[in-house]
């Protein structure tokens, strides 16, 4: 129970710590790079044993990792850019109300049952995401938040942002960002079970810590990119925010990598979800003052039946 709750806790803190990118002016891909780098780092400090590569190479785990570890960096910097534009609390529930894709992976991928009353979950889940990306305020999003993020931000806040000041509105693009983080966070659910699956050492330390080490790999190829097409600058500060979004973020992994070994997927991840929603609703509303509309609200309490719905079991 103790890894589920620092889950819930390490994996708020990871959303806290994308917003506060936007206040302090931080390039978000440089900073997601150096998050990488002491994610990885924080991880082979920790772990309890190395491998050589030959050994690295003929683990069961290997070539999923890589493909992990290049989910990991895609969909951060989709929940950067959502975070910026959408909000802390929006962004959270549209990733955590993937909670429906893991759980079909399960009935498909692992011959799991899927009641009718899960089945009714799954589907108000979809009605509550639809109520939470379409009941957002346009003003809320055109604020003074959207007016001071970085020049040098992803390429997404950057269109987001420029078209918003030239009154070309296309709020559609803000739209679809949490439904992005929908489907990106469940397949990533999904790819960190079968991964999990495929470890069958003692130490899983070493294996996260791999995972982070291939998304700093495609973390500096971005930067790289940015810096030699000229859409950057070389910026320290954004290491700062790294170091802090980077030790949670590996300690937020490791402890749902160790959840999974003891709770089943249909307990697991509804639980997990909720906490999230739940937390990182009221720091959004303590540290960032970010106001609902009444159909956020109604999407909020339909999301928290729909997964107890899902982990109910005649």
């Amino acid at each position: 129970m103790i890894y589920l709750v620092l889950a819930i806790v390490f994996s708020t803190g990871v959303f806290v710590a994308m917003r506060l990118f936007e206040r302090f002016r931080l390039d978000n891909h440089q900073a997601l790079m150096w998050n990488y780098v002491f994610a990885s780092a924080t991880g082979f400090i920790v772990c309890e044993r190395y491998e050589t590569i030959p050994q690295l190479v003929a683990e069961p785990w290997f070539g999923l990792s890589i493909l992990t570890g290049f989910w990991f960096i895609f969909t951060y910097l989709l929940m950067t850019a959502s975070t910026q534009r959408s909000g802390v609390t929006v962004t959270s529930l549209s990733s955590k109300l993937s909670v429906v894709l893991p759980t079909l992976a399960g009935v498909v991928m692992f011959s799991e049952t899927l009641n009718f009353v899960a089945t009714m979950g799954i589907v108000l889940a979809l009605v509550a995401l639809v109520l939470v990306v379409g009941g957002r305020n346009p003003q809320s999003i055109r604020g003074r938040d959207a007016n001071r993020i970085s020049k040098e931000g992803d390429v997404m806040s950057r269109v987001c942002t420029e078209e918003n000041k030239s009154g070309k509105g296309n709020n559609w693009i803000i739209a679809l960002l949490p439904v992005f983080i929908f489907f990106g966070t469940g397949t990533g659910d999904i790819l960190m079970k079968v991964t999990e699956q495929q470890h069958t050492g003692g130490d899983m330390g070493f294996m996260i810590a791999f995972i982070y080490f291939v998304a700093l790999i495609f973390g500096i190829i971005i930067v790289v990119y940015d810096i030699i097409r000229g859409k950057s600058k070389w910026q320290w500060k954004s290491a700062a925010g790294g170091i802090m979004l980077g030790v949670i973020n590996y300690f937020s992994t490791f402890c749902v990598y160790n959840s999974m070994r003891c709770f089943d997927n249909v307990v697991l991840f509804p639980i997990y979800n909720i906490g999230v929603v739940s937390l990182t609703a009221l720091t959004g509303w303590l540290l960032f003052k970010e106001k609902l509309t009444w159909k956020n609200y109604l999407g909020l309490g339909i999301a928290i039946i729909a997964v107890i719905l899902i982990t109910f079991k005649p």
